[in-house]
């Protein structure tokens, strides 16, 4: 929201912050892991919208969204690969 209204400004600015269940910040292309149920689910994380949890799975870049509620634990990643699959031809 802005307003200009006899010399004065307004601005509003809305910040968000996201952090894992250990309390470390959580930013935009981290990769991280999801327990959601039973599953533990390897994405990246790609923000907040519409108070929805937006990821990308690693490997092909598919869209999933969250509702917070339903997360049960998350965790960032510092180093996470995906060729277990390539190692084992």
């Amino acid at each position: 929201m802005s307003e200009v209204n006899c010399g004065i400004s307004v601005h509003e600015v809305t910040q968000v912050r996201v952090s894992d269940s250990e309390g470390n910040a959580m930013n935009q292309g981290d990769t991280i892991v999801l327990r959601i149920d039973t599953e533990d689910i390897l994405c990246v994380f790609k923000g907040i919208e519409s108070g929805y949890f937006i990821t990308e799975t690693c490997e092909d870049g598919i869209r999933n969204r969250y509702r917070v509620k339903s997360i049960k634990k998350s965790k960032v990643v510092k180093n996470a690969s995906v060729d277990a699959a390539d190692e084992e031809e």
